[in-house]
C-alpha cells in the first residue's frame, strides 16, 4: 500500500515546470460527506469555514530499475483553510487554500536530486457547484454538478505547482440516496491538467503525471449524534503512471449546533505519484446559520 514514483534514469523529480503532488480535494462544503461531491450542496445562506492538518506518509517514492532506492518525499505535513457558501439552495461557491508546513525525504543526492523544498503555498482551488436535484418529496436523490479550477500560486520545487501555466480544472458529477440512517454516494470526475514526464532520459516512459479520470462511491450515516463515512476512490491517468485507489475513513462529532470536529484517514494503494502510503487529517469546522428567523 505505496506510492511507486517509476523512474529508471536519474531525472530532477523537481523539474523547473515540476507537479502538483496533492491529489486530495475535501467537500468543502460538507453537508453530507467530507470525502466526496455527492450532490449534497450546501442550502441558501449557509456558510461553512474549516481548517484542517494533514499528514501523509510517503506520497512520493523514487526508483531506479523498478526497486524503489527511497523516499523523495517521506513525509508531508500540510494546513487545509476551506471555506463554502450557499447563496442559493442550488448555488454553492467554495474555496480550498492548502499550505505545505513542513515535507522532506530521504538524501537522494546521489541520484543528482535535489531536496524537495519544505514550505511553500499550495495551488488554491474555487469551486461553484450546482444542485439539481434534492432528495425529498419532488425528488428521489441528490444530484449536483460542480467545476473546479485551480489558481497558478504553488512552486514547482516544492511540488505544489502543475505544469504549463500552472492552471487545472475539475468538472464533476455527483448523486446521493438517504434511506433510515444510512446514505449512498457517488462521484465521477475528470481533472484536466498539465503533463510531465518525470524521467524524459528513459526509453520506456511510466511516470508520466497529467489528466486523469476519477470516480468514488460513498457509504454514509445520518441523523446520528456522531456522523461516519467510508469512502474508496479510484484515480485513472490518461498517462502510462498507472491506477491508484485510497480508501478512507472519516469520523464527525457537531457539538454546539455550529461546531464540529473531524478525523479522516485511511490508507492508499497503488503506483501515482502522490498516492501516500497513508493520509490523516484533523479538522475543525464552523457553520452558522444566516437564515432569517420568523417570530
Amino acid at each position: 500500500m505505496r506510492s511507486l514514483l517509476l523512474v529508471t534514469l536519474v531525472s530532477c523529480v523537481a523539474s523547473a515546470q515540476g507537479f502538483e503532488l496533492e491529489r486530495l480535494q475535501l467537500n468543502a462544503g460538507a453537508r453530507e460527506t467530507w470525502l466526496a461531491q455527492t450532490g449534497d450542496g450546501l442550502e441558501a445562506l449557509r456558510l461553512r469555514v474549516s481548517l484542517l492538518g494533514h499528514y501523509q506518509l510517503r506520497p512520493l517514492i523514487y526508483s531506479v530499475d523498478g526497486s524503489a532506492v527511497g523516499s523523495y518525499v517521506a513525509n508531508r505535513w500540510t494546513a487545509h483553510l476551506l471555506g463554502a457558501f450557499g447563496i442559493t439552495d442550488w448555488l454553492e461557491v467554495g474555496l480550498q487554500l492548502p499550505v505545505v508546513l513542513s515535507q522532506r525525504g530521504d538524501d537522494l543526492s546521489k541520484y543528482g536530486l535535489l531536496p524537495v523544498t519544505s514550505t511553500a503555498l499550495g495551488a488554491p482551488w474555487l469551486h461553484v457547484r450546482t444542485t439539481l436535484l434534492r432528495q425529498g418529496e419532488k425528488f428521489p436523490l441528490d444530484l449536483g454538478i460542480s467545476v473546479a479550477v485551480s489558481l497558478p500560486l504553488g512552486t514547482a520545487e516544492a511540488l505544489t505547482k502543475d505544469p504549463g501555466v500552472g492552471v487545472a480544472f475539475n468538472p464533476k458529477l455527483g448523486l446521493g440516496y438517504g434511506f433510515s440512517v444510512l446514505r449512498v454516494g457517488a462521484e465521477v470526475g475528470v481533472l484536466v491538467r498539465g503533463s510531465q514526464v518525470l524521467s524524459p532520459a528513459s526509453p520506456t516512459i511510466s511516470d508520466e503525471v497529467g489528466s486523469q479520470f476519477s470516480g468514488a462511491l460513498v457509504l454514509s450515516t445520518r441523523d446520528l449524534p456522531v456522523h461516519a463515512e467510508l469512502m474508496a476512490r479510484l484515480s485513472a491517468p490518461f498517462t502510462t503512471t498507472g491506477l491508484s485507489v485510497e480508501v478512507l475513513a472519516a469520523v464527525r462529532y457537531a457539538f454546539l449546533k455550529q461546531f464540529e470536529i473531524s478525523l479522516l484517514g485511511g490508507p492508499g494503494i497503488g503506483k501515482a505519484p502522490g498516492t501516500p502510503a497513508l493520509r490523516v487529517l484533523l479538522g475543525f469546522a464552523w457553520t452558522p446559520d444566516f437564515s432569517p428567523t420568523t417570530k
